[in-house]
């Protein structure tokens, strides 16, 4: 080895095979190129090369140029890369995802690409910029850009593509492994380090941000205070921010993707208008929802008459669940008396819309009338009917066949919305027993029928016995099956065991026919009607005493299902919310549920209970099961029963005209169209905030509309929400046009006293940087005075990152077009897939890469000024010392 470092060799350089060993090449393809070498017959000599730790350069630079990624493509005389097709795929290297779909759109912006390629960002590298990362982000992208954009070799010719399967059909295209970029960001921003999942949007803002700094022409910011509009026309004042801006940010990525806001501030109480002109690299869309959103319910009602049935209700995003019970109580009502509560539902509109604009009223007129309306709609009839009715009603947290517990009344929807989708899933409805109105009584009355009723909630469940395959201590377990039942039972201290199985053998009556469900004796269900005070205290008394001396339950026990045929054919038993247990008894007990006796002795069960009917098995069998077979299929769904009983039986559930009719919910819904997402983006909003004339905090509308077009517009669709509640992904279908986005919908209008022309436009508004003379730049520079950025609105789609999946987990793909062959490919990590234009437009589309008509076809000289400048930008040399990137070098 010789004092540069290398081995020294018998053969001639320019006989020998050389290659540089890229990190960012998977094994394989290193190795076929290897042996597409080997196979012309000729030797490889390996080189080590040893770095200079004195200086940190490698002795090899000296005779290269080139920052060399694969010595086995050459580079043109000018230095720049022949390029390839760009269909080039990204290896997952775990949660990687976000980070491959962005840099495939990003790398099939054009310009951006020529950029790097060209590598005419090596004169505008900036080591000094202290919000930069000293020019090393740039190099990091710019080696992965190369990676991406040079010719590769195919395994073999391209499969002919159907047009009309397109969209499934794979492409036999080369992939690589970005594991330099990933571990240069994961050094740039700590966020990005590991394997964690990232949202998209975060690392495209991060890299256009550092993109800019590494790339700023700017060595020294000038600080720049923001003028206010002062009566000046807004093209003056519009011109005066966006110069301001590029003095201190100078780069083609503000080029490319810079454009400029109007914010106007307007104030309520003196009517003063101010207005900024913000620069933006990116839009930020909202999803426009409904007021109104579509709730399903499941209701069980309580007569035989009735059947379970699916309904759907609106309300509005923000209510409760008394909201809907009242509105389902309307679709009851219209079906039991045939008449329409129009105006009911007109005032709860009213009073939704009063409670949402309360803050914007005066505050002493509007709280007055507001209350005197609220206690008008209360002393109405019909409001006071629905009103019982939701009173009548109960909504449940159902788990499988059986009731967790009950929700309150005065919670709000979003409690209830699931934690991954924010959906807010179908509710279970119980009808249940009223609440007998309390009569008012006199001063003198003393009795105790004036005293009201005490009511308690029982929780019922089904169970049968059933044989196991393969046992472990018994043949037979109790399986809960069928769907459970609610009770409100009024005064239950007073109910004997037999009344309470009177009672629910009432209620089971019609999921059980043919079978014994009634008793044969004569026992009055009433029993607890003349009962006084002191009765009741002491069968409270005797019901807690019963619960100490309670009879246990084993599932050995010929009692449990078997033995002597009760009266009613079930028995009750204390079990545990989900039926598996005792409810009282230790767990190693192994009691299955301890027996409430069918006496006249006062019933051990209390408000809260969770009572499971157990079944014998004369009843099973005389009933045919009762309809459920268990590791059966059921010949309509083709649903094992033995994995969802209950979902069985919701599936057989009538549904209602109501039903999936009209609106939103969460998270899903009719589809939506990007025209509407901007425009609900411009649209004018209140906001507090300091007045600069009041000078003091005032209610003021904030309206935002776009005043300077950029050429390459990237649109966020804000898909993720998150709120003091609950966070949620909105999985809309937003319908955006391939061709022909026009954005001058949102545009600010001209200032009506501004003039036009460019006669109009005086020596002084010129470029910021220098005179028209030491300008050199093309027609799209953002110094140019021919680019204004108003003349073109229209944009046409070229790539889109979707996300696929729920907000926890999902996944990242990239559409991109292809300005080559003109179509649409479908960028999977390393898959790549032919993609019809019809299937880029569906609800996972989450962010959207236009770019405006009149840059089409444009070159980099048309955006950016490429000459060297002195005592500018670095050398490939410099670039490569500052890197110190270790390498090892196949010569």
């Amino acid at each position: 080895m010789d004092s540069s470092g290398a081995s020294t060799s018998s053969r001639s350089e320019k006989d020998s095979l050389g290659w540089m060993l890229d990190l960012d090449l998977t094994i394989g393809d290193e190795r076929n190129m290897r042996d597409a070498q080997l196979a012309k017959g000729e030797n490889i000599n390996l080189v080590l090369e040893l770095k200079n730790d004195s200086d940190g350069t490698w002795p090899r630079s000296a005779k290269t140029n080139n920052i060399p990624v694969d010595a086995s493509e050459s580079e043109s005389a000018s230095g720049e890369l022949p390029l390839g097709d760009g269909i080039v795929g990204l290896y997952n290297m775990g949660n990687t995802c976000y980070l491959n779909s962005t840099i495939q759109c990003l790398s099939h912006t054009p310009i951006l690409r020529d950029y790097f390629t060209s590598k005419a960002y090596l004169r505008d590298i900036n080591t000094t910029n202290p919000l930069g990362h000293e020019g090393r982000l740039a190099q990091a992208f710019a080696l992965l850009v190369h990676n991406l954009w040079k010719k590769h070799d195919r395994h073999g010719p391209p499969k002919a593509s159907n047009p009309n399967t397109a969209s499934s059909t794979p492409i036999d295209a080369p992939a690589l492994t970005p594991k330099t970029f990933k571990e240069a960001m994961g050094k740039f921003n700590e966020s990005f380090q590991g394997s964690e999942q990232h949202d998209a949007q975060e690392l495209l803002a991060f890299l256009l941000d550092g993109l800019t700094e590494d790339l700023n022409r700017i060595q020294k910011k000038p600080y720049m205070e923001a003028p206010d509009s002062d009566g000046r026309p807004d093209e003056e004042l519009a011109d005066i921010w966006w110069g301001n801006h590029l003095q201190r940010e100078l780069s083609l990525i503000v080029a490319l993707f810079s454009g400029q806001y109007k914010s106007t501030l307007t104030c309520k109480t003196c009517k003063y208008e101010s207005s900024r002109f913000e620069p933006f690299a990116y839009l930020q869309v909202p999803l426009p929802e409904d007021d109104q959103i579509t709730i399903q319910c499941i209701h069980y009602p309580m007569t035989e008459e009735k059947e379970i049935a699916k309904y759907s209700v609106r309300v509005r995003h923000d209510g409760t669940i008394n909201d809907v019970l009242l509105n389902l109580a309307k679709i009851l009502h219209t079906d039991e008396t045939g008449e329409e509560l129009s105006d009911d539902d007109d005032d709860d509109e009213d009073d939704g819309e009063s409670k949402s604009n309360g803050t914007d009223r005066d505050e002493a007129g509007s709280s007055e009338d507001k209350d005197s309306n609220k206690g008008k709609g209360e002393d109405s009839p019909k409001k006071r009917l629905l009103s019982e009715m939701a009173q009548s009603m109960a909504v449940v947290d159902m788990g499988e066949s059986c009731i967790r517990k009950i929700v309150p009344h005065s919670w709000a929807l979003t409690r209830l919305a699931l934690h991954d989708s924010g959906e807010i899933p179908a509710l279970h409805v119980y009808e249940i027993e009223p609440v007998a109105p309390v009569e008012a009584s006199t001063p003198t009355s003393t009795t105790d029928e004036s005293k009201p009723a005490k009511y308690s909630y029982l929780a019922l469940s089904q169970r049968k016995l059933d044989f196991v395959s393969g046992p472990f201590l018994h043949p037979f377990q109790l399986i809960v099956f069928g769907s459970p039942q609610l009770l409100r039972v009024r005064d239950l201290e007073g109910y004997t065991g037999r009344d309470l199985y009177a009672l629910i053998s009432e209620r089971m009556r019609r999921y059980v026919p043919n079978a014994p469900t009634h008793d044969k004796s004569s026992s009055s269900s009433d029993s607890n009607s003349g009962n006084d005070a002191d009765t009741l205290e002491v069968a409270t008394r005797q019901t807690r005493r019963g619960r100490q001396y309670r009879q246990k339950t084993t599932i050995d026990m010929e009692s449990v299902a078997g033995g002597e045929i009760p009266s009613y054919g079930f028995r009750l038993r204390l079990v545990s919310r989900d039926g598996s247990r005792c409810a009282l008894c230790q767990w190693y007990s192994c009691c299955v549920g301890c027996l409430i006796p069918c006496d006249d002795y006062p019933a051990i069960a209390m408000c809260g209970d969770s009572i499971s009917i157990d079944w014998h098995l004369s009843v099973d069998l005389s009933s045919g099961g009762f309809g459920w077979k268990l590791g059966s299929k059921s010949e309509s769904s083709g649903l094992s029963v033995q994995t969802s009983p209950h979902a069985k039986a919701l599936i057989r559930v009538k549904k209602h005209s109501s039903f999936n009719t009209g609106g939103k919910k969460y998270g899903y819904g009719g589809s939506i169209t990007l025209e509407e997402c901007l425009d609900s983006f411009a649209k004018e909003e209140k906001i507090e905030a300091r007045c600069s004339k009041c000078q003091e905090e005032r209610i003021q509308t904030n309206r935002i509309c776009l005043w300077r077009f950029p050429p390459f517009v990237m649109i966020h669709l804000k898909r993720f929400q998150f709120t003091q509640h609950m966070k949620r992904k909105l999985r809309d279908l937003v319908v955006f046009p391939l061709e022909g986005l026009d954005l001058s919908r949102i545009v600010a209008p001209s200032s009506p006293a501004a003039k036009t022309g460019d006669d109009d436009t005086s020596a002084d508004d010129t470029s910021q940087d220098g005179s028209d003379e030491d300008f050199v730049g093309g027609r799209f520079h953002p110094l140019s005075r021919e680019n204004c950025g108003r003349t073109e609105s229209l944009y046409d789609l070229y790539g889109v990152v979707h996300h696929q999946g729920a907000l926890t987990g999902g996944h990242y793909v990239a559409s991109l077009k292809s300005e080559f062959d003109g179509k649409w490919r479908l960028f999977n990590d390393a898959q790549i897939y032919e993609l019809l234009a019809r299937d880029v437009i569906d609800p996972s589309a989450y962010i959207l890469f236009y770019v405006r008509r009149d840059v089409k076809g444009a070159t980099l000289e048309d955006f950016w000024d490429t000459q060297e400048r002195e005592g500018e930008g670095l050398t490939e040399e410099e670039v490569e010392k500052l890197m110190k990137r270790d390498r090892c070098v196949i010569s």
